[in-house]
């Protein structure tokens, strides 16, 4: 077991010409190279490296709070030997580079800080890998952390102390879905201690928990969600975290999970917190199925967050302002300038927002009538629910982020159908 390294954080600009003298070290200059990809990428907080062939260069890019910045340019002699050494620290196959491959990179072994989830992709130029970075604070499993305002981990909180239904979560790919269902694993074996039987089904798993049985997927091998989820309930679970209800047979079987005295949670991809219950009845479960076994529905987002210390007060575009009913005089309107803390992007860390939708009396009569999704939507709002864009809005108000990442992660001009 090799020692965890915490690599100095170079600049953007320090980044390449770092790389670059690397490659000129003889021998292990790829093993030093890679090294220090990685550990930058783990400096930077970043949750995903791309490191991507072109005709004439290797260009890096890390994904930090949610946007992939460009941050070297290699030479394209050196790609295969890149892309060999971090095959061989995935344990994936070296030698098939016509198809896509999936390994995992051990931290304890490799002496990297976190362990991360590798991918590779065949291109016109080469491999493309993609590296996840996996995180491993604890910290980051605590409701109180994820942002969300105090309604919404009130109403968490009171959701997990069912005994039994289930409890959907919903949003685009790198929303902090994961991270909140994590949360509230913890918040579930908290509540219940070391008498509850918690079972997993990820594909992966991206963070190891030491109260929780946990399992991966293999579609290859004909073991499904619904193929995994079929079995467990023979494990004797009272609760199941289910990475994803994909398809009709895994949500037919979570909701009968659900309804036969276990407590399931997973998510969902549908716009809004509204569509979730037009989304499974277009999977084929019958609405008296969906009002009987379904708490409650969670939509969320990530906000980039302005930078604490380069933010300063502005006045956004008055077309931003009109577009979402606002004047210059509503709130703290903050913005960061770039500095040295934030690398100069005027965004350090993210925060969640989201939209939580009990299953109330209404709601149920909605979608037994199989109402549609802007119908319900109507109904939640009506009933006090604060809207996706409401809660970003109140973001902006108190100057913790800016109009214009609202409108990147919440289009006005979305409709709901």
């Amino acid at each position: 077991m090799k020692q965890a390294v915490s690599a100095r954080l170079l600049t953007f600009q320090e980044l390449e010409a770092h790389f670059i003298s690397l490659l000129s070290r003889g021998s292990t200059a790829v093993i030093q190279v890679v090294d220090a990809i990685l550990e930058q990428a783990i400096a930077y907080q970043a949750s995903d490296v791309h490191i991507e062939p072109r005709e004439d260069k290797i260009v890096i890019r890390y994904r930090i709070d949610g946007l992939l910045h460009p941050v070297a340019k290699l030479p394209a002699e050196h790609h295969g030997k890149i892309v060999g050494r971090i095959k061989v620290l995935s344990r994936i196959v070296t030698y098939q580079k016509d198809m896509p491959q999936d390994g995992r990179i051990d931290g304890e072994t490799t002496g990297l800080a976190k362990p991360m989830r590798v991918s590779t992709y065949p291109t016109v130029h080469g491999e493309k890998i993609v590296v996840r970075v996996l995180g491993t604070n604890p910290v980051l499993f605590s409701l109180d952390q994820l942002g969300f305002r105090e309604e919404v981990v009130t109403a968490l909180r009171d959701i997990v102390q069912r005994p039994q239904g289930a409890f959907l979560l919903t949003g685009p790919a790198s929303s902090g879905k994961t991270t909140s269902i994590y949360a509230l694993l913890h918040e579930l074996y908290h509540l219940r201690g070391a008498v509850a039987n918690l079972v997993t089904i990820e594909d992966p798993v991206e963070y190891r928990l030491n109260f929780a049985t946990q399992t991966e997927i293999n579609p290859h091998a004909g073991f499904t969600y619904d193929a995994a989820l079929r079995s467990v309930l023979r494990q004797d679970p009272e609760v199941i975290m289910l990475g994803e209800v994909r398809d009709s047979e895994t949500a037919r079987a979570a909701i009968q999970a659900g309804l036969t005295g276990h407590y399931v949670i997973s998510t969902i991809h549908s716009g809004i917190a509204a569509g979730v219950s037009t989304r499974l009845m277009d999977m084929g479960i019958e609405p008296y199925m969906i009002t009987s076994c379904l708490a409650g529905v969670l939509a969320q987002r990530l906000l980039r967050q302005n930078c604490p210390k380069c933010a300063a007060k502005y006045k956004p575009p008055e077309a931003l302002l009109k577009q979402y009913g606002l004047n210059a005089r509503s709130g703290k309107f903050q913005r960061g300038a770039g500095c040295a803390k934030c690398h100069g992007i005027g965004y350090l860390g993210r925060t969640a927002v989201g939209e939580f939708l009990p299953m109330s009396d209404e709601v149920a009569e909605a979608i037994l009538d199989r109402r549609r999704t802007a119908d319900i939507h109507e109904i939640a709002v009506r009933s006090k629910m604060t809207t996706l864009t409401q809660d970003a809005l109140q973001v902006v108000l108190t100057g913790r982020t800016t109009l214009e990442e609202v409108q990147r992660v919440l289009p006005v001009d979305k409709k709901v159908d």
